[in-house]
């Protein structure tokens, strides 16, 4: 027998082995064991749902918890630098018309006027959208758009009415009654609701402009009628009128937000 006649047998030997040869049956275990490897590998390669992820997070955080989160998303928006650049501004433009005024009443006006526009640059400024990234974010947040500007128009006011409390004693000094304070809120939340109501309804730049139109036809009229001091004939009326208004303004932002949902 040659070497051919060998390697022939020894094929055919090898080839009936693998004919003959069957995988052994999987058990039960052993199928339930694959399935769930297979769910395993699914999951991992499935994209991670963020969203879903912060609504769990935030359905887990107790009532106070999701204010203050929402009072801090909206306070970090732009940075505390733009806060304490404002209190700055406020603090010069108060000194400076304390030292160069000689009548308290006249001087505390003029300074009321300058503390509205600051409020309104502020709201301009708080109620703008830096960039297309952060507009997306305010779309994408886990709080509604109506909130997030609500809670921005709470710290405006806020903190302008924390600054102007004390600065208005450096203006007024001995003068300073219980009545100047409201003289010194009124117009800072009325220009503050009003701002914020025009945001919401025209748009940031149509809503800026409105309001320094408001403010400018108030400064330049001789007759005064926002700006009033508590020795003016309608002093109390105003007030009460300044204060209904901006409640109504604030009010409609929310009954729209309202309506927009019902309706969805």
């Amino acid at each position: 027998m040659n070497n051919d006649q060998e390697l022939e047998i020894l094929e055919k030997e090898w080839k009936s082995r693998f004919d003959r040869f069957t995988a052994p049956e999987p058990s039960r275990e052993m199928t339930l064991e694959l399935i769930k490897r297979i769910k395993e590998a699914e999951r991992d390669e499935r994209p991670v749902d963020l969203r879903k992820e912060l609504e769990e997070a935030q359905y887990s955080l107790s009532t106070k918890e999701k204010i203050a989160n929402l009072f801090l998303s909206q306070w970090n928006f732009y940075g505390a630098k733009t806060w304490l650049l404002t209190g700055l501004v406020m603090a010069v433009i108060t000194f400076t018309i304390s030292e160069n005024s000689a009548d308290a009443q006249a001087g505390f006006l003029s300074w009321i006027k300058w503390m509205t526009l600051i409020v309104i640059a502020v709201i301009g400024y708080a109620f703008r959208p830096e960039n297309e990234g952060n507009e997306m974010l305010e779309t994408l947040s886990y709080y509604p758009l109506t909130l997030q500007l609500f809670t921005r128009f709470m710290i405006v006011v806020g903190f302008q009415f924390v600054l102007t409390l004390p600065l208005s004693f450096v203006v007024l000094g001995k003068e300073a009654t219980a009545l100047y304070l409201v003289s010194t809120f009124m117009p800072v939340f009325f220009f503050g609701a009003f701002g914020f109501a025009g945001t919401f309804w025209l748009g940031p730049k149509a809503g800026l402009f409105l309001t320094l139109v408001l403010w400018f036809s108030q400064v330049f009229v001789k007759k005064k009628i926002l700006f009033q001091a508590p020795g003016d004939e309608h002093f109390l009326i105003m007030n009460l009128a300044l204060l209904g208004l901006s409640v109504l303004l604030i009010s409609t932002t929310f009954l729209r937000n309202r309506f927009m949902e019902k309706w969805k």
